[in-house]
């Protein structure tokens, strides 16, 4: 038996009663709300945000062409991003609930169903476009999004406020150390809750060094470097292990004496070049930090391939690579699951699909972030956080398909 064969056997509706006109019908209508909705989310994303930036896009321009090609370069660069993130799958989503309430706004549903269409087969169409736009999103996100790397970091800077990215670590091979940071400030070039730990025991002392803040300066002469702040330092004795040897360090800095209290185990400092308090030099820039987490969404796939195999250790890029596989899908599986609910819900009004849209993305969203947080922390394993999230809602989604009527 055939391939087509066994489809037409397992599921008649996908072959039978083709009609070419009916299907582009639904396909233009789908289409036709699907223009109109982009444009309006992407609206209403640029005067948001036009609220927040637009005194610091004129403190920026001299004139009102240079104001208007400002904002054009900042939203076309930050746009595809949004588009490709959050925006596709609601728009599709949105699109496809609004084509549906449409066809029972003016009663030509009931007529298709009449003519022995059944609501799997009507959907085919809708589904088949929303497979057209996720092989869009992917283009975008693997082929044009890389391209703009260097553009985005350019226009960040004119972002008005604090940009900032949260629980970042650095691994410093050549220095072997290990940095956490709790806080990093973009525009101010500023860390908060930095702590560094030695990575590979070696033949001269290591430290734990523990700052408030952390900043980096930038002389008009000579290279640049880090200022640690409010922090302390802890020097061990180097080792070696061996079998049966007990597996610690000893602390050898200098101890204090504290009036009316025990002697502390660190040495503090109010400021002090990170390097100093080392003792050795380190290769990490401000650059190593911002693109490793606010240019995420500008790695090709294959650039999350190479981060995920080069860093092994670090849970959260191979998190990063099996999430983006299922970036361009959301839009089909919102889609599956958002039309079976409109057609138990018997609804034509527009509003409450809307209603539902914004429901049903936000739950989808907030599971799968819920399921790659898990992933992240070591409760699941990164591959299976990051598909969980998808594969529960196209679980229950496909349950509801199977369950529509012929």
């Amino acid at each position: 038996m055939s391939l087509f064969e066994r489809i037409r056997k397992g599921c008649p509706e996908l072959t039978g009663r083709f009609s070419p006109t009916l299907d582009l019908y639904i396909l233009r209508i789908f289409l036709g709300v699907y223009v109109v909705n982009l444009l309006s989310f992407c609206l209403i994303f640029v005067l948001i945000d036009l609220v927040e930036n637009l005194d610091n896009f004129n403190r920026q321009a001299d004139s009102l062409g240079e104001l208007f090609s400002l904002m054009v370069r900042y939203y076309g660069i930050n746009l595809p991003i949004i588009f490709c993130q959050v925006l596709g799958p609601i728009v599709c989503l949105a699109s496809g609930l609004f084509t549906l309430t449409m066809l029972q706004r003016s009663n030509e549903l009931i007529p298709i169903l009449a003519n022995g269409r059944s609501y799997r087969r009507l959907f085919m169409p809708v589904l088949f476009a929303a497979c057209l736009v996720s092989a869009g999103t992917f283009l975008i996100q693997d082929r044009w999004l890389p391209g703009t790397r260097e553009a985005f970091s350019e226009m960040s800077s004119k972002r008005k406020g604090k940009l900032e990215v949260r629980d970042l670590k650095y691994k410093d091979t050549k220095a072997g150390i290990l940095v956490l940071i709790k806080r990093y400030l973009i525009n101010e070039q500023r860390a908060e809750g930095v702590l560094v730990l030695p990575t590979r025991p070696g033949k001269q002392p290591d430290s734990v060094i523990q700052a408030g803040q952390m900043q980096w300066v930038q002389p008009s002469l000579g290279d640049g470097y880090w200022l640690m702040k409010e922090g302390s330092i802890a020097r061990y004795e180097p080792f070696e292990f061996s079998e049966g040897a007990p597996r610690s360090r000893l602390v050898i800095v200098s101890q204090p004496e504290v009036v009316g209290g025990a002697d502390r185990l660190s040495k503090s400092f109010s400021e002090q070049e990170f390097e100093i308090v080392l003792g050795r030099k380190t290769d990490l820039v401000p650059a190593d930090l911002e693109a490793r987490e606010a240019q995420v969404a500008h790695m090709s796939l294959a650039d999350l391939r190479r981060k995920m195999k080069t860093e092994p250790s670090d849970r959260s890029w191979k998190g990063k690579y099996y999430s983006r596989i299922f970036h361009p899908v959301h839009n089909l599986l919102l889609l599956l699951l958002g039309l079976p609910v409109i057609i138990y819900s018997g609804t034509s009004n527009i509003f409450f699909g809307a209603f539902l849209a914004a429901c049903l993305g936000t739950a989808y969203f907030v599971v799968g972030a819920f399921c790659q947080e898990l992933g992240a922390q070591g409760l699941l394993s990164p591959a299976i956080g990051a598909v969980l999230g998808p594969f529960l809602f196209l679980a229950l989604s496909l349950s509801w398909w199977r369950d529509l009527p012929s």
